[in-house]
């Protein structure tokens, strides 16, 4: 099951104020859910959204394996 986190805890994990996850999350910058009056968030999510690109989607240009 995944855990499930406040604001204040993805402020915590990402390094921000409360007040600027309420602003990201309302603007669709980062996935949340109005739940009881409050919003809450799916930690793997947050994870996955921070997370960079594996290196094998990654494509450089000019690269190709007919060499």
């Amino acid at each position: 099951m995944d855990e499930i986190l406040t604001a204040s805890q993805v402020a915590s994990l990402l390094q921000i104020h409360p007040r600027t996850v309420y602003k990201l999350v309302k603007r669709g910058s980062i996935p949340g859910r109005k739940f009881g009056g409050g919003w809450r968030f799916s930690r793997s999510e947050i994870i996955t959204m921070i997370s960079p690109p594996s290196a094998s989607k990654l494509s450089i240009p000019g690269d190709t394996e007919e060499r």
